[in-house]
């Protein structure tokens, strides 16, 4: 699975929505957002850079009330996600 796809994944999980993107939503509701969080990450960002992204995309770009405490919970798991397979490779 490449980076990209296995950060839709946990996109997907993240659903701000919470519209159960594939089952009451397109399955590909949060995929635009993956290449710009890959990047991030392959940059070395901190869970605050991260964290403040996913804020962004979840107030600014879709327009909901913030949830720093979930954005920053997604963003520590990318993180560790990220370092997981970089120290496979």
């Amino acid at each position: 699975m490449s980076s990209i796809h296995a950060v839709e994944a946990v996109l997907r999980a993240w659903d701000p929505i919470g519209a159960a993107p594939g089952e009451f939503a397109p399955a590909d509701e949060y995929d635009s957002y993956a290449p710009h969080i890959v990047s991030i990450l392959a940059g070395g960002g901190s869970v605050e850079e991260l964290a403040n992204h996913l804020e962004h995309i979840r107030t600014v770009t879709i327009g909901l009330p913030a949830d720093r405490d979930r954005d920053m919970d997604w963003a520590g798991k990318l993180i560790v996600w990220w370092k997981q397979q970089n120290e496979r490779a």
